[in-house]
C-alpha cells in the first residue's frame, strides 16, 4: 500500500448485521464486499482478535494474492473458454471469509468479469500462502 492508504487492522475488522463490511485494497479503486460465510458457527460467535488479525492480514496482502487470482482467471479462460481475457476485464467484487475460527484461513473471492457478466468467475484461496484451491463460476467463491 502507498504511505497515504491505511492499514486494516484488528479494529476496522466488523461485520454488520448481514454479516459484511466494505473496505478497499490497494489493486482497485472500488470497494470491496468482505462477507462472513453465514453458514459458519463464527457467525454466530464474538470474533478472536485473532481471527480479526488473519483477515485484515489477508486484505493487507492483496498486492501479492490479486496479481495470482488474476493471473489464474485469465489462465482459466483461456483453457476452459477458449477466450483471451486481460487483466483489465476483472474486477474483484467480493471476499468471502470461509473458515471457522479454529481453522486454516480460506476465503473465496468473486469476480466480475467483461466475458461473463451474469455469473462471474470465482475462487477459493487458502489465506497462509495464497494457494488456489479452485476457480470456476462466481459461485465457486462461496459455496
Amino acid at each position: 500500500m502507498s504511505l497515504n492508504e491505511k492499514y486494516m487492522n484488528n479494529n476496522d475488522v466488523i461485520f454488520d448485521e448481514d454479516l459484511e463490511f466494505y473496505t478497499s485494497i490497494e489493486v482497485s479503486n472500488n470497494e470491496i464486499c468482505v462477507t462472513l460465510s453465514d453458514a459458519l458457527e463464527a457467525s454466530e460467535e464474538e470474533l478472536t482478535e485473532s481471527y480479526k488479525s488473519q483477515i485484515a492480514t489477508f486484505i493487507n496482502s492483496s498486492s501479492i494474492w490479486y496479481e495470482k487470482a488474476a493471473t489464474a482467471i485469465i489462465n482459466w479462460a483461456k483453457k476452459e473458454l477458449n477466450i483471451e481475457v486481460n487483466q483489465n476485464n476483472i474486477k474483484l467484487m467480493n471476499i468471502f471469509v470461509l473458515y471457522e475460527q479454529n481453522e486454516q484461513e480460506l476465503y473465496g473471492l468473486q469476480f466480475r468479469v467483461d466475458f461473463d457478466i451474469e455469473h462471474g468467475c470465482g475462487l477459493k484461496i487458502k489465506g497462509d500462502d495464497f494457494e488456489i484451491t479452485e476457480i470456476g463460476d462466481g459461485d465457486v467463491a462461496f459455496c
